[in-house]
């Protein structure tokens, strides 16, 4: 009987085996399986690759175009200097007030002075004969009188006020109403005339004061 018993357990081993073969199987399909669907390296898939490059491509065109941008606006610039500097040249009237007698008033003349200025752009940018350079104010209340005072030594007869104005290098500095003023003292100041500037006017404005009695 035990021989029976003996015989049985070793003919029921096969199957046991079997079953433990179909398990290894199994494994290895399932590992297969993943192995297939695992995601690249990289952690995105062929679709977001190809939409990286394409982004990256972009990023790359755009770098371009701004680089052309920028080379343009330095051509402007110059471009607008240099007809700020043949305007100022051609067309100043000290040449025309000399044929008739007349002169620039000279710094020793009178005591040049402004309502305010920034820095390196102060009075002095007014006479320095440069059409690059100007007189920048630096007042908060945008309302408020900009202004430019002459204090003379004695008694003087003015002829003409000229300034040279370029909107395109001062832009919202640039003025569009000047008036002139005159008096024997700062206390008995009145207006002689005002002037309209042309929106976006480069040149001299010249204000003759003898038309006005």
């Amino acid at each position: 009987m035990d021989d029976t018993l003996d015989r049985n357990d070793i003919s029921s081993s096969p199957p046991y085996l079997g079953e433990e073969e179909r398990f290894l199987e199994d494994e290895e399909e399932e590992e297969d399986e993943l192995e297939m669907f695992q995601p690249p390296v990289s952690g995105f898939g062929e679709s977001e690759t190809h939409s990286l490059e394409e982004a990256e491509e972009e990023e790359e065109e755009e770098e371009e175009e701004e680089g052309d941008e920028g080379d343009g606006s330095k051509v402007d610039d110059a471009q607008i200097e240099n007809n700020a500097i043949q305007m100022y040249q051609d067309m100043d009237p000290s040449r025309e007030q000399i044929e008739v007698g007349g002169r620039e008033i000279g710094a020793h003349e009178a005591i040049w002075s402004v309502s305010s200025f920034r820095p390196d752009w102060g009075p002095d940018k007014l006479r320095d004969n440069n059409a690059l350079t100007y007189w920048q104010s630096d007042c908060p209340n945008p309302n408020k009188n900009h202004t430019v005072d002459l204090t003379f030594h004695q008694a003087t007869f003015i002829r003409q006020v000229s300034l040279f104005i370029d909107y395109f290098q001062d832009e919202s500095y640039t003025p569009k109403t000047i008036a002139i003023r005159g008096g024997t003292t700062t206390r008995d100041l009145y207006e002689i005339m005002t002037v309209e500037c042309e929106p976006e006017f480069v040149g001299w404005l010249n204000a003759d004061i003898t038309s006005k009695k």
